[in-house]
């Protein structure tokens, strides 16, 4: 089961990657060739082959986004972004007053989210996408200090900022789109 789920996972992220022109029969010769592998070995091997060949497409499909799109500049401004949410952040925990832990607050979580969502609409007016590119940059980087962190933090606070900071920049990122769509 977890095999199928992961050919509809790879299949989605190729979708993503591959330019439109080049989509339809990209897939077509995949979806081809891996219906001849499963009728003619295992299924298994079939799904094996077919992920092999995802994976390996990856680095130069990533490459010929990046060539073929504008890419650089959104990723400028959600780096740009980035660091304007780290500059919030900093600025909003010194200003909440608490003895005990003051960035474990969850008065901040609170505040936070409108102005990161703030900060998502404004990426996302400067750069289509740099919304989306901004909230994945922030679970990278949170699943990073997670991760990697020797840090004793509550685990409700690293859960709420997985869903916290990349929902307000997607909320914030989809709150433009749909201003843009209706002007």
């Amino acid at each position: 089961m977890k095999q199928h789920v992961a050919l509809h996972v790879a299949t989605w992220l190729l979708l993503r990657l591959v330019p439109k022109d080049l989509r339809e029969s990209l897939l077509g010769d995949l979806t081809e060739e891996y219906v001849w592998r499963t009728n003619g070995a295992s299924p298994s091997a079939a799904r094996s082959w077919y992920l092999r060949q995802i994976c390996a497409s990856f680095p130069h499909l990533l490459w010929l986004m990046i060539t073929r799109s504008t890419w650089f500049p959104t990723l400028g401004v959600a780096l740009v972004a980035y660091v304007a949410v780290g500059v919030v952040q900093v600025i909003v925990y010194l200003a909440i007053p608490s003895s005990a832990a003051p960035t474990y607050s969850p008065l901040g979580l609170f505040v936070v989210f409108p102005l990161v969502s703030i900060i998502g609409y404004v990426a996302e007016y400067f750069r289509r996408r740099a919304a989306l590119l901004l909230s994945g940059m922030m679970l990278a980087a949170i699943t990073a200090l997670t991760l990697l962190g020797t840090e004793n933090v509550p685990f409700w606070y690293r859960l709420a900022y997985f869903v916290v900071g990349p929902a307000a920049v997607l909320m914030g990122g989809a709150l433009h789109s749909s201003s843009a769509t209706r002007s």
